[in-house]
């Protein structure tokens, strides 16, 4: 419990590790799909920058999952969750503050936090982020959220060197599981000039591990942000899809319980990226795969996902790392 406790102990030795690996695989050719010899750089983000897109959203979220499970709220795995992630934005250069909460949840008070990194870009107008480090009790948490906290960190870390025409604000919410907690009170906490400033917000939520990749927006919310995911990667030759209509609910939006919630209904538009099989779940309310659900089960682990479906939480990774990149380094058309 010790090392849990202690910046700069096990786990922090956890996260540097993960990044050593990733980037000497990418390096040795033993991802496919870097057209570029590894550069020699001296910071950790550059050298992330240098390897393929995925590669250390991958290991990252192995490591995370193998390494630091379960991350239920208010425990002494999700503390650990929070240390992983504080020392992986240090290691890219960032100066990541921790946002500290008690809130109320239906088995009572919950304590846990929001930790945020921020990128200056050229303008003020900013845009959030997010994905949830917390997990379920039962499984590794692997798809679900290891996978969107390990493409969070490599996002982080790709961009922090690269022009952004906006200010990006990354956050790892915490307790997400238990109703949203930290998302919520986030939202809560931003005061009038700071939501003027934010025009949109990116969720990513269990993005590697189902059969297709997608994104929603949220129902009732603006569907801008969602719609220009789609165009770009479409020109990206990305297979995105969406989700199509079901019950009271229209194509390309989502119902679900996810971290864009709260800022749907403070106006702000979103787009959640999540890799789901809407056929065989039409509610989109969870994560599947063609042998059923993978959310919230012991299926959810790496050594499952990886032997049964063989190089997919990896293509996926990488698909989507591509896409953050060229969005957030991208001026966007925002729509009414």
């Amino acid at each position: 419990m010790t090392a849990l406790r202690t910046r700069g102990g096990l786990l922090a030795v956890a996260v540097a590790a993960a990044l050593v690996v990733a980037i000497g695989l990418a390096a040795a050719g033993a991802f496919g799909g870097c057209d570029q010899p590894a550069k020699k750089v001296g910071r950790p983000s550059a050298a992330v920058s240098s390897t393929a897109h995925g590669v250390v959203a991958y290991v990252l979220a192995k490591t995370f999952a193998t390494t630091v499970h379960p991350r239920a709220a208010d425990t002494w795995g999700e503390i650990g969750a929070r240390e992983f992630v504080f020392s992986a934005f240090q290691q890219y250069g960032y100066f990541p503050r921790t946002q500290e909460f008690l809130a109320d949840a239906t088995q009572g008070r919950v304590h846990s936090a929001d930790i945020i990194a921020v990128k200056e870009g050229e303008s003020a107008k900013r845009l959030i982020v997010g994905a949830h480090y917390d997990s379920a009790p039962i499984g590794e948490g692997y798809s679900d959220n290891a996978t969107g906290t390990g493409l969070l960190l490599e996002t982080a870390a790709r961009i922090k060197s690269q022009v952004t025409p906006y200010t990006i604000v990354f956050v790892a919410f915490g307790a997400e599981e238990k109703g949203l907690l930290g998302s919520r009170y986030y939202v809560r906490t931003m005061n009038a000039l700071e939501r003027r400033a934010t025009i949109g917000m990116i969720d990513l939520d269990a993005v590697a591990g189902g059969a297709e990749l997608s994104v929603t927006s949220r129902f009732g919310g603006p569907t801008w942000l969602r719609d220009d995911a789609l165009t770009a990667a479409k020109s990206l030759g990305i297979p995105l899809g969406t989700s199509p209509p079901g019950k009271g609910r229209p194509a390309g939006v989502s119902m679900a319980p996810s971290d864009d919630e709260p800022f749907a209904l403070a106006d702000i538009a979103t787009a959640t990226f999540t890799a789901t099989d809407w056929t065989a779940d039409e509610t989109g309310l969870a994560a599947t795969a063609e042998d059923g659900r993978l959310w919230h089960t012991r299926k959810d682990s790496v050594a499952y996902i990886d032997r049964t479906y063989p190089g997919r939480v990896r293509r996926q990774l990488a698909d989507l790392s591509r896409l953050l990149e060229t969005l957030l380094t991208s001026k966007l058309e925002k729509r009414p």
